[in-house]
């Protein structure tokens, strides 16, 4: 890696710990804000925590989407591979019968 990508990613780290001893106390998130005293869908945890585990939601999630596209623009082009041979196949038996 280059030095000045370690030293963005060193001040990237000092800023998420600075964050993270700055904000111990405990938030509440609630999955459901219109429902009054539903613990069920209420979790009680530290903000650094919440924001780490949310953008770790996010990563997953971007992932997941990169994959099923690659995975369909894959099936794409085997299939236009397999339409493509099929018609060098076709050209070539046509070529043979005249």
């Amino acid at each position: 890696m280059k030095a000045s990508t370690l030293i963005a990613l060193a001040l990237a780290a000092a800023a998420a710990v600075s964050v993270a001893v700055a904000n111990q106390t405990n938030v509440i998130f609630k999955l459901v804000p219109f429902v009054a005293d539903d613990s069920a869908f209420t979790l009680v945890t530290p903000l650094y925590r919440l924001v780490f585990f949310m953008f770790l939601l996010g990563v997953v999630i971007g992932a997941a989407t990169v994959g099923l596209r690659h995975r369909r623009n894959a099936r794409k082009k085997r299939l236009a591979a397999k339409d493509a041979e099929k018609r060098l196949a076709l050209d070539a038996a046509r070529a043979r019968v005249k």
